[in-house]
């Protein structure tokens, strides 16, 4: 069972206030009573926080707009001590190895991953869920990234980064109030969904950088990942037949293995907050980071984890956890 801060469900909650729905109707099938609601320090379930977004879907006509209207209230004082883990960052490139490293704290539905070219770094984001909902959710997990970056440069000129939407065009919005509202450039009919153009502004010095409280905050990080990664029913189960069969086994082995068509199986893993791809990628992660700790090449752990190379481990591996393989090696090597 997954948990997070009940923060997000307010900010929904109250967002869904705005629009002229009552709260009954927001946490209707969600366990989360009116007077939970106003406890600051509760910890609910994602799967309830899901809910709530699913309730707020049912009455939105234009899941783009919500998307925006939401993630703009995402601050970094909404993520804790995460939030305060990545404004003291010294860089953006340590910002974003942090909140790649500890995205299981942040209220993100979508998975979002490391993009590398030859010429430019960016953040990719993708999400599963279906139809209005999940382009509401995504919509809302992109733009709350932009905040988080406007933050940590105490934004008043425009970044030089770029916003790629696969979507057209929004008729709600004008791209340049979009793009006011960004402080970036933003393209649509994109390939993919992302934040590119990260490259030229990830060694800038961050406003807020305090070395000493950013090693406390990861401390803290680092404990609360510890407590909130328990596996969930589906997801332990796709776990473990991933283990007995294969760390290279397709999700129609799996599914086959697990009684269940992969249609099914989708839908179980995203009422537990997660998708398969994520699930595969924490346990391959999960191996790597013991056997990164044996004397072994690189080229001899992708072989073991089912990646056609080292480079190719290399980079799945950076894309998860915010750090190479190497990085990684020598840091855990320090401790």
């Amino acid at each position: 069972m997954a948990i997070r801060n009940i923060t997000s469900a307010q900010l929904i909650v109250s967002y869904g206030q705005e629009q002229g729905l009552s709260v009954a109707e927001l946490l209707k099938g969600s366990g989360v009573t009116p007077d939970q609601l106003k406890d600051d320090q509760l910890q609910i379930e994602d799967r309830q926080e899901f809910q709530i977004l699913s309730n707020l879907s049912l009455h939105t006509d234009d899941p783009f707009r919500a998307g925006i209207e939401l993630g703009s209230r995402y601050h970094l004082s909404s993520y804790g001590i995460m939030g305060y883990a990545l404004l003291s960052s010294s860089t953006m490139r340590k910002a974003l190895e942090v909140g790649l490293r500890y995205l299981a704290l942040s209220y993100a539905f979508s998975d979002i991953f490391l993009i590398e070219t030859e010429t430019d770094t960016g953040l990719g984001f993708n999400c599963e869920i279906p139809d209005k909902l999940g382009e509401m959710i995504l919509i809302r997990d992109l733009w709350a990234v932009g905040v988080i970056q406007r933050e940590l440069f105490n934004q008043t000129e425009m970044l030089p980064i770029h916003l790629h939407f696969k979507a057209p065009p929004p008729k709600c919005f004008a791209l340049t109030e979009l793009e006011a509202l960004l402080g970036g450039k933003i393209q649509f009919n994109a390939v993919e969904n992302a934040y590119m153009g990260l490259g030229d502004i990830l060694d800038l010095p961050l406003v807020k950088a305090n070395e000493m409280t950013s090693q406390i905050c990861e401390e803290q990080c680092q404990k609360l990942l510890q407590e909130k990664q328990n596996w969930k029913p589906i997801a332990k189960l796709v776990k473990d037949n991933l283990i007995h069969i294969g760390l290279q086994a397709p999700m129609e082995e799996v599914a086959l293995k697990m009684a269940r068509t992969t249609r099914t199986l989708h839908r179980q893993l995203r009422d537990e907050g997660t998708t398969w791809r994520k699930v595969r990628d924490d346990v391959r992660m999960g191996i790597a980071e013991e056997l990164l700790m044996k004397p072994m090449q690189l080229d001899e752990i992708a072989e073991r984890l089912g990646f056609s190379d080292g480079a190719n481990f290399s980079h799945s591996f950076k894309r998860c956890k915010g750090i190479s393989p190497s990085e990684y090696r020598k840091t855990e090597s320090l401790k």
